[in-house]
């Protein structure tokens, strides 16, 4: 590689930056249980990120008051980077009716995963009618 190609290159940030990519998740639960004898849950998840061995709050989704099967409206937008495993933890709470903060949440439960393994993207091919099959 010739070193005005190296400059260049480096110059433009070709081979300081990592390769990555957004991706979008979208949550919902099912069959939430129900703690409170008296009310539906008021369930929100927070999603923390793990940094450092350290995990940190990333966002959480909107409260959906008195629902079981919650589908949320927020996306979480996350860069990907390509090579790299990503943890992630989502943590169920029931936010009280009167408050929006943690500290009062009764915590229901959480789920871990990687973003950087067991990952597939399948293409995704148009045929027209009359067009021989793959």
């Amino acid at each position: 590689m010739s070193d005005i190609y190296e400059s260049a290159a480096n110059s433009l940030g070709l081979f300081s930056s990592p390769c990555l990519t957004k991706v979008e998740l979208r949550l919902t639960c099912k069959g939430i249980s129900d703690r409170d004898a008296l009310s539906k849950p008021d369930p929100c998840i927070v999603l923390n990120m793990q940094s450092h061995g350290q995990w940190m709050e990333v966002d959480r989704t909107e409260v959906i008051r008195s629902c079981v099967n919650p589908t949320y409206s927020k996306v979480f937008t996350l860069d990907f980077y390509f090579e790299e495993v990503q943890r992630l933890r989502f943590e169920l709470y029931d936010i009280n009716s009167g408050h929006n903060g943690l500290k009062e949440a009764d915590f229901l439960g959480w789920v871990e995963c990687t973003l950087g393994q067991d990952v597939f993207f399948l293409p995704i091919r148009r045929f027209r009618r009359g067009s021989p099959s793959p």
